[in-house]
């Protein structure tokens, strides 16, 4: 079995003078950067942690991130990425379960971790840096420390690599144990993304905290991609970094790159150097995809969960005629659609749960058998996610089963809803919730974003549904100025139907 510990060590020997981390003014190169990582682990050693200690990171996109992801995995600890966007209660209650022994973290998020100082329940709370500049403390290190590695530290297939956490739009968040052997399984069967050589620029403005970023780090290093990192996911600046550092490759949510559509149109921006857009996550519109192919474009999505990791993915070269599903199945996946009552599996064409198995699966959550046990049956991980694959091998997801709404004893999805909205050029966000009905029960209603300086009426957005789905599905109608939204950029329907309630 390889470890991540080994990644980038075979880089820095491959390709040292290959740039690795780029953020604000300071670049390295993988040699730089592996010496860089060499110093803090011996740092992390004289703070005394061993083998199993979890490390959080509570930090924004920033070269130091990376740095100390790869020093925790060097010495054998477990890396926790930390989502900032998290209120100091939603903090407590990660550190209270994960209990860390080193927490490092931004100067600006020091008020949200003034209860772990108070309770002392983390034994090293240490700040990384305020802005685009480290702190003195956190700088030192890579001056009074020695470059060349550490001892080694012997891991077994089992060992915990990461504990990402869920985002939480079910509950209290979830930490999913991540194995090097999982890992290591992951990188071991043909990826399912396009690989890129040496060299090539990717644009890392994707929140670190959320799995997609984790998996993007670790492949990036593996194959010696040099990742510019951003924490300003404002559409000018993704644009201007993009033109300036001649970005390749990126990852984004779907609201990200339909911000940055409205923002080239206001003008001419070269792109010339991108090769492909990357996005997954939640739902991506067709429409936005096929709106970046006619700019020449491309643009590709994957499906998968933290548990899961990746589990599918698409790209135009499947055809756009296709680009309304979520791809073919990654190499190493089993999949079974089935029935969420009875388990039995179900047919192409029909819709059931999203159940999978595959080599790179999370170990369970931590210190919490009884969410593992629900999600995790005999090797099989239940998704919660309604999907079907048609008689092409294509995987579609409808919605996710606790957003189904029964009307009158016929489900409807909303992704389906969402994907005809986001067909109206006017419509910038769409989310798509069921809503009490005297007679059928539950009834659709789209919570829509409009485009600033949009003339979209209700009746537009009802008449298209009309036009292309049953009388059922037809929502009701309703314009807002924002959608809650969790740390991750996921819609929380949960808060969103309390606040169309609180209005009706």
């Amino acid at each position: 079995m390889g470890t991540i510990q080994s990644y980038l060590r075979e880089r820095a020997e491959h390709t040292p003078e290959v740039e690795a981390v780029v953020g604000g003014a300071e670049r390295f190169t993988y040699r730089q950067f592996y010496e860089r990582v060499n110093q803090l682990a011996h740092y992390l050693l004289e703070l005394g942690v061993e083998k199993g200690d979890r490390i959080g990171i509570l930090c924004k996109n920033h070269h130091p991130f990376p740095t100390i992801l790869f020093a925790a995995i060097r010495v054998g600890a477990v890396v926790i990425p930390l989502n900032w966007r998290l209120t100091a209660y939603e903090l407590s209650n990660i550190m209270e379960s994960a209990e860390p022994k080193v927490l490092f973290y931004d100067e600006e998020y020091a008020d949200a971790l003034q209860f772990v100082k108070e309770k002392a329940t983390v034994p090293h709370v240490l700040p990384v840096g305020e802005g685009l500049s480290l702190v003195e403390s956190f700088a030192a290190v890579f001056t009074e420390y020695p470059v060349t590695e550490p001892p080694d530290v012997l891991l077994a297939d089992d060992d915990l690599a990461f504990m990402l956490f869920t985002s939480g739009t079910t509950g209290l968040p979830k930490g999913c144990m991540i194995s090097h052997k999982g890992v290591d399984a992951y990188f071991s069967v043909e990826p399912i993304r396009q690989t890129f050589p040496p060299g090539t620029k990717f644009l890392a403005v994707h929140p670190l905290f959320h799995m997609s970023s984790t998996m993007m780090m670790v492949s990036n290093v593996k194959h010696g991609v040099t990742m510019v990192f951003l924490a300003d996911d404002r559409p000018v600046a993704i644009l201007d970094t993009i033109e300036r550092e001649k970005i390749n490759v990126m990852f984004a949510f779907p609201a990200v790159y339909r911000y940055m559509l409205e923002e080239l149109k206001r003008g001419h921006r070269d792109l010339s150097s991108l090769r492909f857009l990357s996005s997954g996550g939640t739902h991506v519109p067709a429409s936005l995809i096929k709106e970046y192919c006619q700019l020449g474009l491309v643009m590709g999505q994957g499906y998968g969960s933290t548990e899961a990791w990746a589990i599918s993915g698409w790209n135009p070269t499947m055809g756009l005629n296709k680009a309304d599903s979520v791809g073919k199945l990654a190499p190493g996946v089993e999949l079974k659609i089935a029935d969420p009552e009875t388990g039995a599996p179900l047919p192409p064409g029909e819709i059931g749960e999203v159940v999978v198995r595959s080599p790179y699966l999370f170990q369970g959550y931590w210190r919490n058998p009884e969410a593992t046990a629900k999600v995790l049956r005999d090797g099989w991980f239940h998704t919660g996610d309604a999907g079907y694959v048609d008689e092409e091998g294509f995987l579609y997801i409808s919605s996710r089963y606790k957003d189904v709404i029964v009307y009158g004893g016929d489900n409807v999805y909303p992704g389906e809803i969402e994907e005809v909205i986001h067909q109206l050029p006017d419509v910038l966000e769409v989310a798509v919730i069921g809503v009490p009905h005297e007679v059928m029960g539950e009834a659709p209603c789209a919570c829509i974003i409009k485009k600033p300086g949009s003339a979209l009426v209700a009746e537009q957005v009802i008449h298209l549904c009309r036009e292309r789905l049953a009388a059922y599905k037809v929502p009701e109608v309703m314009f807002v100025e924002q959608l809650p939204k969790n740390g991750l950029g996921k819609v929380m329907k949960h808060r969103l139907k309390e606040q169309v309630l609180r209005r009706s």
